[in-house]
């Protein structure tokens, strides 16, 4: 896994919104110096709107905090009360405004110092969102991207439901982390330094001494941001079995519904949700729990500031005025630390789902397209794979098989269940790249040419048709909406399946729900050859197309294949060996090597393994049928795993 700390990791999202980011800091510090301009203002609109004296005015709060200071001769440099006092009658001898006018003036001053904090909060609130919402939804369009962009191996190593998790759960709690909880981080973080350096520069040793007892104060922050982002984490992936479990019982629903297992998967949705509940849970106590510990912490702290104080001030090396002043500014400081320390645990949570994003985009790519691949035009010649091998795991599926196809040429695998008939052809799309030997068109290596070219060039029909929840429209013209309703329609037509789309409630335009699940299973068939028709691509793959239908729809389904293989190169995996008899060449496979290659007719005369497949299956189909006079669709072998 990439080293790249999370911190990098994260900053190339944000870096794109750096203009944004630095109108965030502005605004910021906008914000903060209207709240402190406000403060400062009070005093003269005290005194010089309200007229109120000097003994009237330092019996307010804000009076007796400078009368504080004043007794025990501070000297704030940063003290926004004398800047005001000097500059205000400038201002007014600027403007040609007198002394009378200060009624009007220190007022809409006070109002526009208001409107201006208020305009700097909504800013600063806007701009957070526009950094946290886009940079987290670049985030998320890569991650799905890196996602696609991903091998068939990496899918059988991450389950759906996880996937759909961190898209989802993962991102959107960033997203909250991030466009709301940093607006309180930046504003709440620059409002505790500004106060600490006025509190450092007027009560010096008062806040050194609070200061050396801090660390008390962070450690418990610390202990449960680092608790909170372990419990997130477990949190985020109980979520993504939750997914799983959905997706699962959805998918396979039939299945279920057919053996009676409602209560089985229900019992299982209940052990997930459980499980889901008990890490929440810690994580919520985790969150509710640090706000009564920091603040039992900070309480002990005051007792030790109290008990600081008093021997001070019995020793006569501390006033009581000083402290009075001191306790006020730290008053102050007590909201900051609260909603930092609430945005620490949202902020871990982000960080633990970070992490699981990261781990996902790091994860290596298995099948690579080089950055000098060579453009791949048409297929002129022959398919070939030379010396290929290939593990899922530790375990060799395809062992040094050698195989060539000629263009035009119509070649059919057969074999038992696992001798490695998928996994040959799934080399040729490249969804996996063999561990030994090369795969080559036109004597050209597939890894060294464009994937977007070749993939172009190949059509494939599978027994797990899969269709979008679309329109019929769309999942025949599959992300070409530029084509002509007459091509789509030739398309169907070609694959018989125009007539009974017409009869749909809104001919090409219905939507046909997730899986085709409004279509018959023949239907859905056809509907997967009209598209591999549109495509019309010189190569096709037929995974055991025929299977799983009816007799009636069967034999459609076989007309229309037959069309789709007219004039084309084909690869045909088939378990029923009568569908096969006509191919140029069938290839029989067993533990992952090629044992025999012929006619049908050579194979059958030849009397090896293909003899003894084609006998053992004629044997079990006469079977069914005396058993079934109506002709039942018996299948012989298994589906391949």
């Amino acid at each position: 896994m990439s080293q790249e700390s999370i911190g990098r990791f994260l900053w190339r999202y944000f870096r794109p919104y750096l203009p944004t980011i630095l109108l965030t800091l502005v605004a910021t510090a906008v914000y903060t110096g209207s709240m402190v301009l406000v403060l400062a203002l009070l005093e003269p609109i005290f005194g010089d709107v309200l007229r109120m004296s000097d003994e009237q005015v330092g019996e307010t709060m804000i009076g007796k905090v400078a009368e504080a200071g004043e007794r025990v001769g501070v000297d704030n440099g940063f003290d926004p009360r004398e800047w005001v006092s000097a500059v205000i009658p400038r201002l007014q001898e600027w403007m040609g405004l007198s002394d009378t006018d200060s009624v009007f003036f220190l007022p809409l001053l006070f109002a526009l110092v208001i409107v201006m904090r208020s305009l700097a909060g909504f800013a600063n609130g806007y701009f957070f969102q526009v950094l946290g919402l886009g940079a987290t939804n670049d985030l998320r369009n890569d991650l799905f991207r890196r996602i696609l962009d991903q091998s068939s191996r990496f899918y059988a190593r991450h389950p759906s439901g996880e996937l759909a998790s961190r898209v989802g759960s993962d991102i959107s709690v960033m997203q909250n982390a991030v466009s709301t909880r940093l607006l309180d981080l930046f504003q709440q973080s620059t409002t505790l330094v500004a106060l600490l350096v006025w509190m450092l520069s007027t009560h010096f040793r008062l806040a050194l001494f609070c200061l050396l007892l801090a660390p008390a104060v962070a450690l418990p922050i610390a202990v449960f941001g680092k608790g909170m982002r372990r419990a997130s984490r477990r949190t985020q992936e109980r979520m993504a079995d939750l997914f799983n479990l959905v997706g699962e019982a959805v998918r396979g629903h039939r299945v279920v519904k057919a053996f009676g297992m409602e209560a089985f998967e229900q019992e299982r949705f209940r052990q997930a949700t459980e499980r889901h509940l008990k890490v929440r849970l810690k994580a919520q106590m985790l969150s509710y729990a640090s706000t009564p510990v920091v603040e039992s912490v900070a309480a002990v702290g005051a007792a030790a500031f109290f008990i600081h104080a008093g021997r001070q001030i019995r020793l006569g090396t501390l006033n009581p005025a000083e402290v009075l002043s001191f306790i006020v500014m730290a008053m102050m400081l007590y909201d900051p630390i609260r909603k930092l320390n609430k945005v620490n645990l949202v902020v871990q949570e982000a960080l633990a789902s970070a992490h699981r994003i990261r781990q996902l985009m790091v994860e290596p790519q298995d099948v690579v397209e080089k950055p000098e691949a060579r453009a791949l035009d048409g297929f002129e010649d022959a398919i070939v794979f030379e010396s290929v091998s290939f593990a899922y795991e530790s375990e060799a599926v395809l062992s040094a098989v050698d195989l060539t196809v000629r263009r035009g040429e119509v070649v059919a695998l057969v074999g038992a269940s696992g001798a490695g008939k998928s996994t040959l052809v799934n080399l040729l799309p490249r969804f996996y790249d063999p561990d030994q030997g090369s795969v080559r068109i036109d004597g050209v290596d597939l890894r060294e040419v464009r994937l977007a070219d070749l993939r172009a060039l190949i059509g494939i029909v599978t027994q797990d048709t899969i269709l979008f929840d679309e329109t019929v429209r769309n999942n025949i013209a599959y992300g070409r909406g530029d084509l002509s309703r007459e091509r789509l329609e030739s398309a169907a037509r070609a694959a018989f399946a125009h007539d009974f789309v017409e009869r749909l409630p809104e001919g090409y335009d219905t939507p046909i729900g997730e899986g085709g699940l409004k279509l018959s299973g023949g239907q859905r068939q056809r509907l997967a050859i009209a598209r591999a028709l549109f495509k019309d691509s010189p190569i096709l793959i037929l995974d055991e197309a025929t299977s799983n239908l009816d007799s009636e729809a069967e034999r459609l389904v076989q007309k229309a294949l037959s069309r789709l293989m007219e004039g084309r190169t084909a690869l045909v995996i088939a378990h029923r060996l009568s569908t096969v008899q006509r191919a140029d060449r069938i290839v029989v496979m067993e533990g992952g090597r090629i044992v025999e290659q012929g006619t049908h007719a050579d194979l059958l005369d030849a009397g090896g393994r293909y003899r003894q497949l084609y006998d053992l299956q004629f044997r079990d189909e006469s079977k069914s049928e005396a058993v079934t006079p109506s002709g039942g669709d018996a299948r012989g072998g298994a589906r391949e795993g």
